[in-house]
């Protein structure tokens, strides 16, 4: 359906900016009607993948949002009100559209955990989920500080790990680039240039010649054909919750991504399953509702199947340690919440051990990335010595 801009004013005279998606204009008009506010002017805006909306921006504004409504709960507003301010101060951009959006929502009478669920292109599994738990237990003011920390804790890691993959992929581009200028205009020349001259070292140069560029794009070939398939075996698995789950599976598998993938998966359900517990919710409904936040559908079926043995009786520490997808860790420490009962402070440790894993995994790969691209452009540039340039000094000394 498309979308509408619709301009809203106060009885102080102060405009606000929402986006609606409806059916049209009239039923955009209609659903921004009934409030304090109201609407002067309804316009559709283009397509979404005209306006080009990126993500990048959709984080930085829910991060604003969050950081907005935590501030403002913590001072006693409600919910509703704390909308209606940020939607006043955050100004019709960014943060303050999203609060627009929300109060609009809630006026006229959707609950906040609905109106976020809405908006499901804004807000991750793990945001909504926590949002409709809070929304359950009648504490969503409690939820706010947590997601704000939750958030800030991911921008620096996401930061961490795009400024240590920048030189990286800027390596790896221009060495591409320059591997695909090599094979289609140098090395052709070059061998015409060598098919005049006689001699052993001449065709031992255009052999050599030959064999780089047959390098090259079998390099070339096999990077895209490993693209391609990933593509394909995506867009299958986004279909098929079977084969997205053998994949998951295998993702965890591998010796040192599946690592750091169990660590950052653990690391979400552990923060979900402490904010849970914190608010009164029983082990088998948090296991519920923090498989939600988990990507990977291999952790989150397994986290679904110690759920069924729970409710079963089975103790919940031996139903993690059946399944592989959990790190050994986790079931450890479940022994020690079953023992003592205390079932948040367990989850938070875990939090914060996975946290720690997290952070030392992505410091070792950014010590690591750059020699081994290093070593590997030095590797690039021995082969077009030693398969060039010495082959060169001998056809030069049969030339002399």
């Amino acid at each position: 359906m498309p979308a509408f801009r619709c301009v809203l004013v106060d009885s102080a005279g102060v405009s606000t900016n929402v986006e609606v998606i409806a059916a049209n204009r009239e039923a955009a008009l209609r659903a921004v009607s009934g409030t304090e506010r109201i609407p002067v002017a309804v316009e559709e805006m283009p397509s979404r993948p005209a306006r080009k909306r990126q993500s990048r921006k959709k984080r930085e504004a829910v991060l604003e949002f969050t950081e907005m409504m935590n501030l403002l709960t913590d001072s006693g507003l409600s919910v509703r009100d704390a909308l209606e301010v940020a939607s006043t101060i955050g100004g019709t951009k960014g943060a303050g559209l999203l609060a627009a959006e929300l109060s609009v929502a809630v006026g006229k009478g959707t609950g906040f955990a609905q109106a976020i669920e809405a908006k499901n292109d804004f807000f991750s599994p793990i945001y909504r989920g926590l949002v409709s738990v809070g929304d359950r237990t009648g504490s969503v003011e409690r939820i706010f500080p947590r997601l704000a920390q939750y958030l800030r804790d991911m921008k620096a890691l996401r930061d961490k790990l795009l400024g240590a993959l920048s030189y990286p992929i800027m390596v790896v581009c221009v060495t591409a680039l320059g591997s695909i200028g090599l094979s289609l205009f140098v090395i052709p020349r070059m061998e015409a240039i060598f098919a005049g001259f006689g001699g052993d070292a001449a065709m031992r140069v255009r052999a050599n010649i030959r064999g780089i560029e047959t390098a090259i794009v079998s390099v070339l070939g096999a990077a895209l054909a490993f693209a391609l398939a990933m593509a394909v075996l995506g867009a299958a698995a986004r279909r098929m919750p079977a084969l997205a789950r053998i994949l998951d599976r295998g993702k965890l598998s591998f010796p040192i991504v599946g690592r750091f993938l169990a660590a950052w998966e653990t690391l979400n359900f552990a923060f979900a399953m402490e904010t849970l517990a914190a608010g009164g919710v029983s082990v088998e409904d948090a296991l519920e509702e923090a498989s939600r936040v988990v990507s990977n559908e291999a952790y989150r079926s397994a986290a679904l199947e110690v759920r069924e043995s729970v409710l079963k009786g089975h103790p919940l520490s031996a139903e993690f340690r059946l399944h592989r997808e959990f790190p050994e860790y986790l079931s450890q420490w479940m022994v020690v919440g079953e023992r003592s009962g205390s079932t948040e402070r367990v989850f938070a440790q875990v939090r914060r051990y996975f946290q720690a894993e997290v952070d030392r995994a992505t410091t070792r790969f950014t010590v690591l990335l750059e020699p081994a691209l290093i070593i590997l452009i030095g590797a690039l540039l021995l082969v077009l010595v030693t398969g060039i340039v010495l082959p060169l000094f001998s056809l030069y000394g049969t030339i002399l």
